[in-house]
């Protein structure tokens, strides 16, 4: 069984810590050990946040203590970690790459020493676990990109990035769901919008995954219209946690 501490954060939140590493099959646990909390609808707990390898859990301290909590989690990460992983499920993510969809796709070539082309199909060649979400509404943080193309992010983050852009930094890789100042090297753009504020739930979760298909600029615009319409349905797979 993997091992993990729970520690105290502060007078009204504790974390549980997992190793010291970005590891998917941890982290899927995590987001486990997260649904598992939010079942047992504990009135002291407030919110969980998960993280790579981390599950904040704040509570009320006012209704228990640290220690009190602790004893109460125990039980249920115990009963989590020896529990199936349920089916993960793999959103099918179309991506326009390079020239003005993705400025930083000819940097990150020279960089990985390789064509845009291989670059590209370096990115599209696997499925990448969603983590968490975070930084802004409905930012996936995924991994782990091959440390061929890891190129880390611009010194100097740019004051817009536009919505649907799709970038690296270091062994990560995300969408921007919004327009935003950024640092990771954008490489593309998705035709899909990712986020509206009148329905800010994402269609995609942490513990979901993601793979990347290159579309050229032509099915991004005809993408990108029947997505505005209503018209355009997300695919998915789902396979064994395992798989």
């Amino acid at each position: 069984m993997t091992s993990y501490q729970i520690i105290s954060v502060g007078d009204q939140a504790l974390a549980i810590e997992f190793a010291n590493r970005i590891d998917p099959v941890v982290n899927r646990h995590l987001q486990q050990i997260g649904r598992y909390i939010l079942k047992q609808h504990l009135s002291a707990v407030k919110t969980i946040i998960p993280a790579y390898r981390t599950l904040t859990v704040t509570f009320d301290g006012g209704q228990t203590s640290f220690e009190e909590l602790k004893d109460q989690l125990e039980p249920l990460i115990e009963k989590s970690m020896n529990a199936p992983l349920p089916p993960s499920k793999t959103w099918l993510i179309p991506v326009c790459y390079g020239g003005k969809y993705g400025l930083d796709l000819e940097d990150v070539a020279r960089f990985a020493g390789l064509s845009t082309a291989e670059v590209i199909k370096e990115h599209t060649a696997q499925s990448y676990l969603i983590y968490f979400l975070g930084f802004l509404p409905g930012f996936a943080y995924m991994g782990s990109v091959d440390q061929k193309i890891a190129m880390p992010r611009l010194e100097q983050p740019r004051l817009e990035i536009p919505a649907g852009s799709v970038g690296i930094a270091g062994e990560q890789t995300g969408f921007y769901p919004v327009a935003s100042p950024g640092g990771w090297r954008i490489i593309g753009q998705t035709p899909l919008k990712l986020y509206d504020e009148k329905n800010p739930a994402s269609f995609y979760h942490a513990g979901d995954s993601v793979k990347f298909f290159a579309v050229d600029e032509e099915e991004f615009q005809k993408i990108q219209l029947a997505d505005r319409l209503g018209k355009y349905q997300v695919k998915a797979v789902t396979s064994d946690a395992d798989d």
